[in-house]
């Protein structure tokens, strides 16, 4: 695995990916409550959350650093996570997911 250039083009391809399912869905990053990526690298998440423009009010899911990264299941499991926490998010969440050869997708839904 070429890790520099996966960061590269998880931050550059898949962060254009996040930013066309907020225009599909009529929404800015301003409106978010939650934002769940895979749980691949945490350097990864924060760097796709700053390029995105997150508002501070927005909870970046932060799975790996207690489940790890669990390929497909990450997305999943890290929403469960913050579903399951006290102050949970409600709102417009961006979920977004890259993984083995390179697919990537992202899709908002809303949180109840």
């Amino acid at each position: 695995m070429a890790g520099p250039e996966v960061f590269r083009w998880a931050v550059q391809e898949v962060t254009a990916t996040a930013r066309a399912a907020l225009t599909v869905a009529g929404l800015d990053p301003a409106s978010l409550a939650a934002f769940v990526p895979h749980q691949a690298n945490a350097r990864i998440t924060d760097r796709m959350a700053a390029d995105l423009g997150l508002p501070p009010s927005c909870v970046v899911a932060a799975d790996i650093e207690t489940a790890g990264n669990t390929s497909a299941a990450s997305i999943p499991l890290a929403l469960d996570a913050l579903l399951a926490a006290p102050d949970a998010p409600h709102g417009a969440a961006l979920l977004v997911g890259f993984g083995a050869g390179l697919s990537y997708s992202a899709m908002v839904v809303d949180l109840p």
